[in-house]
């Protein structure tokens, strides 16, 4: 049987409705609640436990890596499930015991003494995640979105009520650390719940035998994790190093615009896409064409955010957080427009995956992840404001034309007049958008902006009809409007 692509859309968007609600509800209350924050937390203090993020984020690229992607991917059983939760817990633990001993380098790296204590308690979600990683990837792979989306909102919600308390009564930077911890062992608990997966360690047949059937996608995913992390963090590091945490306080401020739209849009679509792509392809459905309408659904979703942070970045922050962040203003159109590219290249992971071409997805992620770690560089001997300016430079004019020509023409087959009808126009626009900020031309980044729109709607126009009149016959269906 052949899954046709309306059956197809209609069952994707009903899956990333359910866990786009829920998820998104927590973004925005958290992103609001940043406002709050903004004004309790100076910028020094963010900029403090981002020195140690950089480094801790890191290391949580090899707690489960690849090991939830193949418990989706695979059609093993119960056994397995449980030599990979073993596996991952195992991992878990040595990261905690690697970062609780690099605390001291990483203090005296910064300069900075008082990092070691926050550096070995923020390293303990090592070992939770080790106990998470397989439910949640059971939980993924039954497609149960709506029970995930209710944990990741109440968790969030006692996530940022701790934040605020601890905030006023003074608690500085453990106000950020301490309700994360508490927010990813609740995730724990509810996950283990909805799975029946005890927390119990199994034999090391177990524990070797799901390694190796395993080894390949961890290894590939781990690599590529690796060299694309450093590539969009050298920034950050960079920044704290050669400018100071206040400085690094500002340009994080900025550079979690990014992050969150990646967290939002690109690993929203992604938890989603992925699984269903992967029915697609067992029923032998067109999972070229519907991965090509995806990303041009993904760009209109990104839209408001890189619209907003390019066209109204000063009014945007004084609104949010006041002028204690007045100096984020002029970072904000460089991530805009890298919202607007990296958030739609970066689903393409789940296409390798999928056709078992995790090989691939390394080098390619390795020579994109090197052009942009060698700009970020360049731009950091310059000043704090260059190294977005040169990352999104590198981005647009480097890192998405190989992207293109070696992962989607060269590896996933798609014909090259596809790929150029669909990304021509829009590099046309993010040059215009990035020339006119960067020389401070805001009439050539207005225009920029509106052919770019003019371009989206225009290029969807067929899918967004059918999307529209599903989301609205279902919502009218749900209000008892039909019979």
């Amino acid at each position: 049987m052949v899954m046709e692509a309306p059956t197809f859309k209609r069952t994707f968007f009903k899956h990333l409705l359910t866990l786009g609600g829920y998820s998104y509800g927590s973004e925005v209350i958290n992103f609001l609640s940043s406002a709050i924050l903004a004004r309790l937390l100076m910028p020094e203090e963010y900029g403090f436990v981002a020195m140690i993020a950089v480094f801790t984020n890191f290391a949580m690229i090899f707690a489960g890596a690849g090991l939830g992607s193949d418990i989706i991917r695979s059609n093993y059983r119960t056994t397995y499930h449980k030599g990979l939760f073993t596996l991952s817990f195992y991992i878990g633990l040595v990261l905690f015991v690697l970062m609780s001993l690099l605390a001291y380098p990483i203090a005296i790296f910064y300069g900075n003494m008082k990092l070691i204590l926050p550096t070995i308690i923020l390293s303990t979600q090592f070992v939770i995640r080790g106990m998470t990683m397989a439910h949640y990837a059971l939980l993924m792979k039954q497609m149960r979105f709506s029970y995930i989306g209710k944990v990741t909102f109440h968790s969030t919600l006692m996530n940022i009520g701790m934040m605020i308390l601890m905030a006023l009564l003074g608690f500085s930077y453990w106000s950020l650390i301490i309700p994360l911890l508490s927010m990813a062992f609740v995730r724990y608990i509810f996950y283990a719940r909805a799975t029946k997966l005890p927390l119990k360690l199994y034999s090391r047949a177990h524990v070797v035998a799901a390694y190796r059937k395993a080894r390949t996608i961890i290894w590939s995913i781990i690599g590529f994790n690796v060299i694309d992390y450093w590539a969009r963090n050298l920034d950050n590091l960079l920044a704290g190093k050669m400018y100071g945490e206040a400085a690094l306080g500002i340009y994080n401020r900025g550079f979690r615009f990014l992050d969150l739209s990646l967290r939002l849009i690109t690993r929203m679509f992604g938890t989603v896409l992925y699984p269903s792509l992967k029915k697609l392809e067992e029923e032998r459905g067109p999972v070229l064409k519907e991965y090509l309408n995806m990303m041009g659904i993904i760009s209109l979703v990104n839209f408001p955010a890189g619209l907003v942070l390019i066209l109204f970045p000063e009014p945007f922050v004084l609104i949010l957080w006041g002028n204690n962040w007045v100096q984020v203003v002029p970072f904000l159109p460089y991530f805009g427009i890298l919202i607007l590219t990296q958030t739609v290249i970066a689903t393409n992971d789940s296409m390798f995956k999928l056709y078992n071409k995790e090989r691939t997805l390394f080098y390619l992620g390795a020579a994109s992840s090197g052009i942009v770690a060698v700009a970020i560089a360049l731009g950091a001997t310059q000043s704090l404001l260059s190294i977005a300016k040169f990352y999104a430079f590198a981005y647009l004019f480097l890192v998405i034309p190989l992207q293109l020509y070696v992962g989607f023409i060269r590896s996933l087959g798609y014909e090259v007049k596809l790929i150029v009808s669909f990304w021509l126009p829009k590099i046309i626009c993010f040059s215009a958008v990035l020339f006119g900020v960067w020389t401070d031309r805001f009439p050539v980044v207005l225009a920029g902006m509106i052919v770019y729109f003019i371009h989206l709607v225009h290029f969807q126009r067929k899918d967004l009809l059918k999307i529209s009149k599903w989301v609205v016959g279902n919502l009218f269906h749900k209000n008892g409007g039909q019979k």
